[in-house]
């Protein structure tokens, strides 16, 4: 999924009133310095700590100059979502350290993504095809660390090193990869995904995540398919020295 989908912001305009009221923008030091509340980049040295030089590319890393044709409305509509709150950083949801955002590509030391739930930090939202999505992110660390699912032990189901840092996936990548059976969120009684839906996860129909499900056990319908963060044991990867 990428540029050809319609993404938009989903700002209210009351808030964004409130937080220029609030943050005295014109006075701000730096917007006064930078031109806008976004960080400018000075060097890549904490993603050069976690990364080997080798994977130091635009294969690896979202670089401006590799940015194609609609690429800038994506970096747009984040920034213009994350500044009308007044959000300069943003937790990583897993380790919740603090990301600078960024005014150009690479725009955090991470990866953003999307999800119909709201696993961690502001409830930042953005639209996407005419639907609602919390805004999401995880650090360069974590992605690069070695996950596995605290349920059923299995640490095959999530290669946070095959993302491009610094950019936008349009679904819940935590989410994408199963290990053990999906449960329902509210009683924890096995959901019976169908073999249809489990066969469209596997070949990276990823928007199946976004569909609320009914429990067929207590009845509850949530989107029982987004893997909750907590239920995930990282290893922090250690500091990278070549």
């Amino acid at each position: 999924m990428g540029p050809q989908f319609e993404l938009r912001c989903c700002i209210d305009p009351e808030i964004l009133r409130i937080n220029v009221d609030r943050q005295y923008y014109f006075e701000d030091e730096t917007v006064r310095v930078n031109g806008s509340v976004f960080h400018k980049r000075h060097d890549y040295n904490n993603l050069m700590s976690v990364i080997p030089r080798s994977k130091f590319n635009g294969i690896h890393i979202k670089m401006e100059d590799d940015c194609p044709q609609g690429g800038d409305d994506v970096r747009l509509c984040l920034l213009k979502s994350l500044g009308a709150h007044n959000l300069r950083s943003i937790p990583c949801v897993q380790c919740k350290d603090e990301l600078k955002v960024y005014d150009k590509y690479p725009l955090i030391d991470g990866v953003f993504y999307i999800s119909p739930v709201s696993q961690f930090g502001p409830k930042t939202e953005i639209s996407l095809d005419g639907r609602r999505f919390f805004l999401q992110q995880l650090c360069a660390r974590c992605l690069w660390s070695d996950w596995s699912c605290k349920n059923c032990g299995k640490d095959e189901w999530f290669d946070g090193k095959s993302y491009v840092l610094g950019t936008l996936y349009y679904y819940d990548i935590v989410s994408s990869g199963r290990c053990c059976p999906t449960v329902c969120q509210n009683c924890k009684q096995p959901l019976g995904v169908r073999d249809q839906l489990s066969t469209q996860l596997a070949n990276g129909n990823y928007a199946t995540i976004n569909e609320q499900m009914t429990c067929q056990s207590c009845g509850v319908s949530k989107f029982h398919l987004v893997r909750d963060i907590k239920t995930c044991h990282v290893a922090r990867a250690p500091t990278f020295c070549e």
